[in-house]
């Protein structure tokens, strides 16, 4: 094939003279990294649609073999339906960072500007124009449009306009599927039911909300599915409105021109490879059905040709499993470890938050890169324990650093965490299972420490080494754990409670131990922090504080098989300031036996 290395995909809103927009990428990259890799990519797919154009001709040729498969598309039409009963909406602010940008700065509104650094992250539609869209080299947004102005990215100013879109659309469907800070998918039908409103007049009303909120002007679709109210948002960009009406007719109708490329998760590859073997539009997908399901897996081939005939999830997931949260950042070619390990931290600030607010935590994670040359790698490592904090992802990322041994400029990094878990749900399930098993794992030691000890209670107390050895000692378990501050609270108690039961203690002293436990005043000195607390009589109030003040002091330290040995030492010197504390904890709880 005679045409540029470079497959520019041109049906994106704004953008003209695709043709020419690809010769003059492919002239302004010939013989720079970018190029060699997009020359790469563009050899494999020309081998593999090679190969699947020889699978074809031997199908065409076995008229048996077409008669079976032909019938199995058949069937397969047959049995699905496309559901019209339900009505989605789908909303897109239009060049949503470049538009947060141009309200500080109106005099740019009308030359063309890009938000980005080393990659264009949107660009305003005077860019369009000239080819420059998101996703690309910024040297190549400067060849195809030279007068071009970069802003920075200022994501803060995007969450706080995001907050307020997000906000009016919630009116209408609380449930609403968020597709990032700019996009989401409404399903309108209850309210419409029970307002009994024209479905293109309140989004028109919906458009008109945001816009007197944000300033910012917002695309819109509505449909039966979300995948037909997506598409249909993008038909009249900028700041329009399109409709496809509830019947199948009027979705096949909409889908018949449409490309293919244009169908949610049909990315560049995929689209290249279907533009090679003429499958262009949906409706040629619909036509040449059993070809496509012959060259093609049949996760792969289902997806094209259900979405081809405008079948898609028309209603909301009550809990759909989210199996990673990812963030990475490309930026000008960085080369010292210095400079490697303070992105890693500012990814992994970034990344925590996005677990935080999804109130989710996980224990894999993986380090990606790409060099200078555009080439990808990755590094994985399994943590010992489920987390969400920066400082613990940071640590961990610089770990896998290491291991991977750049020595190589880098133009992008970021950071994914996978076997991802609700946080609270881990927090309330998993603790009386951790704790059980280090009960079982020192049952002998302390039987042997309690045997060599005086019957006493005040004397086993006295001996903090016991809960030391139970708290400090490091879990042998498939899964790791977190623990939050009320069930370590929970269990102190129940290893004081363990530790005396041990001494053999009679009845007697039991109920004595409680009845001076019930006539304690109502406030104490905490022994940790020293603040007077006030326990209203109810030592759980005391417990719990000092609890968590022991907790904040990391007593139970958390220690990786990966961890370097300045790590490791550290974590000793706290382990050895955590036994006073829990000593001093302890001391106070014999006073008050």
């Amino acid at each position: 094939m005679n045409e540029p290395i470079f497959h520019f995909y041109g049906n994106k809103a704004g953008v003209e003279g695709a043709d020419q927009i690809k010769q003059v990428i492919d002239d302004a990259t010939r013989g720079s990294e970018y190029y060699k890799r997009q020359q790469e990519k563009r050899l494999q797919v020309l081998q593999k649609v090679n190969k699947m154009q020889i699978e074809l001709e031997n199908y065409n040729k076995n008229e048996q073999r077409k008669k079976d498969i032909k019938e199995i598309i058949q069937n397969k039409v047959k049995e699905f339906q496309i559901n019209t009963d339900r009505i989605w909406a789908h909303f897109d602010m239009d060049m949503f960072y470049v538009a947060c940008e141009l309200l500080d700065k109106p005099e740019l509104i009308d030359k063309p500007v890009a938000v980005g650094q080393s990659i264009v992250s949107t660009a305003n539609y005077v860019a369009r124009k000239y080819g420059v869209r998101s996703a690309m080299p910024t040297f190549v947004a400067k060849k195809l449009c030279p007068d071009i102005i970069f802003i920075p990215c200022h994501f803060e100013k995007y969450k706080s306009v995001s907050n307020i879109f997000m906000t009016i659309l919630k009116k209408y469907d609380d449930n609403l599927e968020s597709m990032g800070l700019d996009e989401a998918n409404l399903d309108l039908t209850q309210y419409i039911n029970n307002s009994q409103e024209d479905p293109a007049i309140l989004c028109e009303n919906i458009r008109k909300d945001i816009f007197l909120a944000t300033q910012l002007t917002a695309s819109c679709g509505v449909g039966p599915n979300k995948m037909i109210a997506k598409l249909a948002s993008e038909i009249n960009k900028p700041n329009g409105l399109h409709v496809v009406q509830q019947s199948p007719i009027a979705v096949l109708s909409f889908l018949e021109k449409l490309p293919v490329r244009k169908i949610p998760g049909i990315g560049n590859i995929t689209e290249q490879i279907l533009s090679g073997l003429n499958f262009n539009t949906c409706k040629d997908v619909r036509d040449r059905a059993d070809e496509l399901y012959i060259i093609f897996t049949p996760k792969t081939f289902e997806y094209i040709f259900y979405s081809c005939w405008g079948v898609s999830r028309n209603y909301h997931v009550e809990f759909e499993d989210q199996h990673s949260i990812s963030c990475q950042r490309t930026f000008s070619s960085i080369s010292t470890q210095k400079e490697f390990e303070d992105k890693v931290d500012y990814i992994a600030e970034k990344l925590a938050e996005e677990m935080q607010s999804e109130e989710k935590v996980g224990n894999h994670l993986t380090l990606i890169i790409k060099t200078s040359k555009f080439e990808i790698r990755n590094k994985s490592l399994q943590l010992n324990q489920y987390t969400n904090q920066s400082k613990q992802i940071a640590l961990y990322g610089k770990q896998l650093l290491k291991i991977m041994q750049l020595d190589e400029p880098i133009r992008l990094l970021g950071l994914k965490m996978s076997s991802l878990a609700n946080e609270k749900q881990i927090q309330k399930q998993s603790i009386s299972t951790y704790f059980k098993k280090q009960f079982d794992k020192s049952n002998d030691q302390e039987n042997q420490i309690t045997s060599n000890m005086s019957s006493k209670s005040h004397n086993i107390c006295q001996d903090s080494n016991p809960i030391l050895k139970v708290q400090l000692q490091q879990p042998e378990q498939s899964k790791p754990e977190i623990i939050s501050d009320d069930e370590v609270s929970s269990i102190s108690n129940q290893i004081i409670s363990g530790v005396n039961s041990k001494s053999n203690q009679s009845q007697a002293q039991q109920q004595k131990f409680q009845q001076k436990q019930q006539a304690q005043p109502k406030s104490f000195n905490c022994p940790i922090c020293n603040k007077d607390i006030d326990c209203k009589g109810n030592n759980t109030v005391l417990n719990k504080h000092i609890d968590r003040c022991i907790n904040q002091q990391n007593v139970i330290a958390e220690l990786s098989d990966e961890s370097n040995k300045n790590v490791k030492d550290s974590k000793k010197k706290v382990s050895s300031k955590i036994e006073n504390k829990v000593q001093k904890s302890l001391n106070f709880f014999k006073k008050g036996s």
